[in-house]
């Protein structure tokens, strides 16, 4: 049966808001964000939100209860700086724009400072509101897998590798880097996110480039 076009609007609306309200979690979290906010990202009026939502709570409801919410920001980033080089990434060049990229979220984003103080809060029990943040969290590690599987089907790293644990593994890292910033008070830098990373790799003396020293998978079993 074909829809109408006011289901259709109605619809596009909708996603519209729904979008908008993912890319402003990912630059402010949610606790910043104001039903005006929301609006005006969206392209909007008040009004117009209220007709498809009944409070901002219903909204971060529908919002987290979207399935495909992959937004493709580290491999559209590299995507972009082939068409620049116009030519292909090698694994060097790929991690290290990867790794600048991740480093501008960390510096210029404040979610991922407030995910990472509000998941390791021992007093913080509200699991609804809790929800917000572990998708957040969730996001990126959707990320980093579709970074690395980016770098799979280009065969830049090896075959084996398991890009959702891997992924997993990768955000640790990230987060541990941002917590013990705050407990310790010395700033990540760009030179540390490379530093943390660089003890997965080793020097390929034959072809002078980093190699993966194992897959995690491999070493750990997913354990």
């Amino acid at each position: 049966m074909k829809k109408n076009k006011f289901k259709m609007k109605r619809e596009a609306t909708f996603e519209s808001f729904i979008d908008a309200g993912l890319n402003l979690l990912i630059d402010r979290a949610y606790d910043p964000v104001s039903v005006e906010d929301i609006s005006r990202a969206a392209g909007y009026s008040k009004g117009a939100f209220y007709v498809h939502f009944v409070s901002k709570e219903d909204f971060l409801q529908h919002l987290l209860e979207k399935r495909q919410m992959k937004k493709k920001i580290i491999i559209g980033y590299l995507d972009q700086m082939e068409r620049v080089s116009v030519k292909p990434l090698t694994l060097d060049e790929a991690a290290k724009h990867a790794a600048e990229l991740l480093y501008s979220y960390y510096i210029n984003k404040p979610s991922w400072d407030i995910t990472s103080f509000a998941m390791n809060m021992p007093t913080y029990k509200v699991v609804q509101r809790c929800k917000a943040y572990v998708r957040l969290y969730e996001l990126w590690v959707e990320e980093n897998a579709l970074y690395i599987k980016w770098l799979k089907e280009r065969k830049l790293i090896d075959a084996c590798i398991d890009p959702g644990y891997t992924a997993k593994i990768i955000c640790a890292v990230l987060d541990g880097i941002i917590k013990q910033a705050y407990v310790l008070g010395q700033p990540a830098t760009f030179r540390s996110f490379l530093d943390a990373l660089s003890v997965f790799f080793t020097l390929d003396r034959e072809h002078v480039r980093p190699k993966m020293l194992k897959s995690f998978s491999e070493s750990e079993e997913h354990q």
